[in-house]
């Protein structure tokens, strides 16, 4: 394979911008899919869609990184970017596809409250994301990862909240339902990891701030 030799690509800032828009993209796309309930299906594809669409930058980021012999950061720091943003677009996927797998009829508020925190820091995200190509802003960068701390403890609180109500309402039950608990228990599971996988992106760009800032 040949290699091309650029002492900054400026491609790569692009294409981490682009999957920067594609995680608050599907971020709200989830968001829109839990606030109309009769047509899950379609929003549950245009969420697929936007999947697809994140897989080919991710692939094209790869590739690029592949055939770069001087990166503009890390190698395995643009690796890491590039395939934990992947990572959260999977982790919202696979939440939404999940609704219309198992008929769900209805939306808790916990789990608007967990696609509200998703929302917030996808944009938190970005808005670092942004931060890396010319690195004047880190001052910036530095208040955004804080509040991206913040939405993770706020996030972790709601899901603590909710599998206590989810295991209380189980028992106090007159009539037993687990697989109600087990589906319910796995929505707001997934809905949780991508929230962690937000703040994994964080990390990561915590990091190339400190070793480039």
């Amino acid at each position: 394979m040949a290699f091309r030799l650029f002492p900054r690509n400026e491609e790569f800032f692009d294409l981490f911008d682009e999957s920067g828009a594609r995680i608050v993209e599907v971020a709200k796309a989830f968001q829109n899919l839990l606030k109309d309930p009769p047509h899950f299906r379609e929003n549950a594809r245009a969420v697929k869609e936007i999947e697809n669409q994140t897989d080919r930058v991710t692939h094209r980021g790869l590739e690029m990184l592949y055939q770069t012999y001087i990166t503009p950061i890390d190698r395995e720091d643009i690796h890491a970017l590039v395939t934990r943003l992947d990572d959260v677009v999977d982790y919202i996927d696979a939440c939404a596809q999940r609704f219309v797998m198992f008929g769900i009829e209805n939306v808790p508020d916990e789990l608007h409250a967990q696609a509200q925190v998703l929302v917030l820091m996808t944009e938190r995200l970005q808005v670092t994301i942004r931060g890396l190509r010319d690195m004047k802003k880190i001052p910036e960068m530095k208040s955004s990862l804080l509040e991206l701390s913040k939405l993770e403890n706020e996030g972790d609180q709601i899901f603590r909240g909710v599998l206590a109500k989810l295991i209380a309402n189980e028992r106090a039950a007159q009539h037993k339902d687990p697989v109600k608990l087990i589906v319910m228990k796995e929505l707001h599971e997934i809905t949780e990891a991508a929230l962690d996988k937000c703040s994994s992106v964080g990390h990561v760009i915590e990091a190339i701030i400190l070793k480039n800032g």
